[in-house]
């Protein structure tokens, strides 16, 4: 018995090796997560938040908190930095984005909640007749986003709360899908992109839903081939609908995103490799 159980995870084991030097060798996102195991602890963070109308308010709570508390693990360490911006504020390109937190990480309590913490709490969903409207245009501007921050972040770790459904219809220009400045991203592969996304708001109409649904698999498709193709790291989380399950979620992803110690590097490299390979091997 035991010289079969012997035998059966040494063959499980020799089959993960020979999948795992497989797809090292013929996917260049699988490949990628294996040279990134060794690098240095990441010391510079971006956090891009959707305040978007159809965003949850609730959900956006508990991940105002969560950053506050993993940013909060920094206190002293003036090696870190870290940026925390908005997009889908009332207007279109430049006017919906806002920089809310940009700075070296503090060197005490005070500081941090007077500087961080202060100005993250300010983060509010757009209003659709608020006050906060003034007749301009509520978009959900992803590209310009992605367009505006990632020529400046190169090499950074970027986490970006959002539905991923890209709307700027009601501007008189529109931002495509932004490839070329994810390839370009991309060429620093210490830089990674992480969306924690929720479920789009929905309707009534079975039909409409499933357009919507489409639309934001269709922004993870088109990020997932250039994953595949080497050219960006970049992970995509879902929020589950459950609330219930939200805050354990949101809290878990939170503290893989932004690691602050040693054990919490290890194990986000770890489970990087991991589902990256599941992903692959699916196709």
């Amino acid at each position: 018995m035991i010289k079969k159980l012997f035998i059966a995870l040494t063959a499980t084991v020799a089959l993960i090796i020979g999948v795992a030097v497989y797809l090292f060798y013929t996917n260049e996102g699988v490949a990628n997560e294996f040279r990134q195991v060794r690098q240095p602890k990441p010391n510079l963070f971006y956090v891009g938040i959707d305040v978007s109308a159809t965003i949850d308010p609730v959900t956006l709570e508990n991940l105002k908190e969560n950053i506050i508390s993993r940013l909060k693990n920094f206190i002293g360490e003036e090696t870190v930095s870290y940026h925390v911006g908005s997009f889908g504020s009332p207007g279109c390109a430049k006017a919906s984005l806002k920089s809310v937190v940009s700075k070296k990480s503090p060197k005490d309590e005070v500081t941090f909640n007077w500087e961080v913490k202060k100005k993250i709490d300010t983060i509010k969903v757009s209003q659709i007749n608020g006050k906060t409207n003034r007749g301009k245009p509520l978009t959900t501007p992803l590209n310009y986003f992605l367009n505006t921050v990632l020529p400046k972040r190169s090499g950074g770790r970027i986490i970006i709360f959002s539905d991923l459904m890209n709307d700027d219809s009601d501007c008189s220009r529109q931002t495509a899908f932004p490839e070329l400045a994810l390839t370009k991203f991309g060429k620093n592969t210490n830089g990674q992109l992480i969306f924690l996304y929720p479920t789009p708001s929905l309707t009534s109409n079975p039909k409409l839903n499933r357009q919507i649904m489409e639309r934001q698999q269709k922004f993870i498709r088109k990020m997932q081939k250039l994953v595949s193709k080497g050219k960006v790291r970049a992970y995509f989380f879902h929020i589950p609908d459950e609330a219930e399950k939200r805050a354990d979620f949101i809290r878990s992803q939170l503290k893989n995103s932004i690691p602050a110690t040693n054990f919490e590097v290890i194990w986000e490299r770890t489970t990087k490799v991991i589902s990256t390979m599941v992903s692959a091997a699916r196709g």
